[in-house]
C-alpha cells in the first residue's frame, strides 16, 4: 500500500512539473507575440509617415524615425530610379522592440511610384 501511494505521488509530481514547463513556454510565446505586434505597428507608423512625405516630394531621402510604445521605428529610402519620366522609390520601414532578453525586428517594404 505504501508503495502504491509513493508511486502515485511521483506520478503527480511529474505531471505538475510538466504543467509548469508548459505554462512557462506559453507565457514566453505570449510575450514574443506582443513584442512582434508592437514592432510591426512601429514599422507601419514610420512607413505611413514616409509615404506621406514622398507623396509631397518624391525625392525626399531623409530617414523618418519614431518611438511607439517603447519600440523604435525607422523608414528610409535606400534606392530610387527614374525611367521614362517615372520615378520609382523603394521604402523600407523597420520596427524594433527590445527587452533585456529578447529583440524582435519587423521589416516592411513598399514602392512609391510618381
Amino acid at each position: 500500500m505504501l508503495l502504491s501511494v509513493l508511486f502515485i505521488i511521483l506520478v503527480m509530481a511529474a505531471l505538475m512539473a510538466g504543467m509548469a514547463t508548459l505554462s512557462g513556454q506559453s507565457s514566453q510565446q505570449l510575450v514574443y507575440e506582443a513584442l512582434a505586434l508592437k514592432a510591426r505597428l512601429a514599422a507601419e507608423s514610420v512607413l505611413e509617415q514616409k509615404v506621406f512625405e514622398l507623396l509631397d516630394v518624391i525625392t525626399a531621402s531623409s530617414a523618418v524615425t519614431t518611438d511607439v510604445a517603447g519600440c523604435t521605428g525607422i523608414a528610409m529610402v535606400p534606392e530610387s530610379s527614374t525611367s521614362a519620366g517615372v520615378t520609382q522609390v523603394n521604402v523600407i520601414a523597420t520596427g524594433t522592440c527590445n527587452t533585456g532578453q529578447l529583440t524582435v525586428i519587423r521589416n516592411i517594404e513598399v514602392e512609391v511610384i510618381e
